[in-house]
């Protein structure tokens, strides 16, 4: 099947899925210029319709889910095909995810809806079941992996010689990681698309909230990885009774940020007793 003749075989409702909004978003904008046969910014077409969650909570309410769905059933403003994205579309409650559902019954001539979400199994199985489904494979920024990976490697550093030759923490190391770690979560806005500029202040801040939320969650996960690896790698007693109060410190301080106490001194929290000799 070539380009244009896949293009026109898109069904009227899709989810799109996989690892990062980020990589989602330009690639469902991509699909949605081909639709609507436009070469410039796609957000600022007419034709563009555009869902995203609000505030610091992330969510889309039925109104304003409803308020959305009126437009799929308006005549398009050039009369020809129309898209609607709703971006991260496992953040819609439950009174507008069976609002959509309605929608996504009565499709329209000419409309083509897309859910976006990199948790597709939270949206409802009707949601999903009307739905043609297209997963992408995660696309990983070779540069900000690498970042992450040079920052666990001088984690492990540390903590090897926390453990085998009983040198604490100094509080200029830790600061040096803790400053690093900050430096990695503010980067989290600069993949921002060019549909930024459209966004209403709430929906940015749902936006910046979620990427920091996914970013968070890979440094405690490198930071677990990186004490399992020092564990099994020196593989003493000491070590082993260390290493569950470890992880129950880390998983503590990670339920923190999840009732919007900062990821920084979450993270500082967690680091402090490092900076104690070892008992």
């Amino acid at each position: 099947m070539n380009s244009e003749a896949f293009f026109l075989k898109i069904p009227q409702s899709v989810c799109v899925s996989g690892m990062r909004i980020e990589t989602l978003q330009p690639w469902v904008e991509m699909l949605a210029s081909r639709l609507l046969m436009v070469s410039e910014n796609v957000c600022k077409h007419p034709d563009f319709h555009a869902l995203y969650p609000t505030n610091k909570m992330r969510q889309i309410s039925v109104d304003r889910l409803r308020e959305f769905a009126l437009d799929v059933y308006r005549s398009s403003n050039q009369g020809g095909r129309k898209v609607f994205v709703i971006y991260e579309a496992d953040r819609l409650n439950a009174a507008a995810a069976n609002a959509l559902l309605k929608t996504l019954e009565e499709p329209t001539e000419n409309s083509s809806i897309f859910l976006v979400t990199v948790r597709p199994y939270d949206l409802l199985p009707t949601l999903r079941s009307r739905c043609w489904w297209i997963s992408l494979p995660e696309m990983e920024e070779e540069k900000e992996a690498d970042a992450l990976q040079v920052w666990l490697e001088d984690f492990k550093a540390q903590v090897t010689r926390y453990v085998v030759q009983k040198i604490p923490f100094h509080p200029m190391k830790l600061y040096g990681l803790l400053y690093r770690l900050q430096a990695y979560l503010s980067s989290s806005t600069e993949c921002l698309s060019d549909s930024q500029e459209l966004l209403s202040e709430e929906e940015m801040l749902a936006k910046k909230a979620g990427l920091e939320k996914r970013k968070l969650q890979h440094i405690f996960q490198a930071i677990e990885l990186g004490l399992s690896t020092v564990a099994r790698k020196i593989n003493s007693q000491e070590v082993w009774e260390c290493y569950p109060q470890w992880i129950a410190t880390l998983e503590r301080c990670y339920q923190r940020t999840e009732v919007n106490f900062g990821a920084i001194p979450a993270l500082e929290a967690f680091f402090l007793p490092f900076c104690r000799p070892l008992s």
